[in-house]
């Protein structure tokens, strides 16, 4: 997968978890906690997404060249060691890494469907 790829999956996760868990949370900040930690969206909770080291190194074998995802690895801190932590641990961060730069159009959804569930 690209960098690209894995925005698109974790917006649809988490979108799908939105519209499941909105009414939980009073605040977009506890709703983005909750996303982050969930491991149906970035696999943070537990560490791993795909629950297998085969299907994590299958999804995160595009991340070693991919421009997007090095830059934002290294804004947060990661350098190459990343890659040694194994294809889950790379996995995770790419996702968590995602899930940052997709916040504010999930945070819309989160609104509208807090609006809807209060009216």
């Amino acid at each position: 997968m690209t960098f690209e790829d894995y925005m698109r999956q974790v917006e649809e996760d988490a979108r799908e978890a939105i519209a499941e868990s909105a009414d939980w949370y009073e605040s977009w900040d506890g709703m983005y906690d909750a996303l982050f930690t969930e491991d149906a969206v970035t696999g943070n909770g537990s560490g791993s997404y795909t629950f297998g080291a085969a299907r994590a190194a299958e999804n995160a074998r595009g991340l070693a060249f991919d421009d997007g995802f090095i830059a934002e690895a290294r804004a947060a801190g990661y350098g190459t060691e990343l890659f040694a932590e194994g294809p889950e641990a790379v996995d995770v961060v790419a996702r968590c890494l995602a899930l940052g730069l997709v916040s504010g159009a999930l945070e819309e959804i989160y609104d509208r469907v807090r609006r809807t569930v209060a009216a």
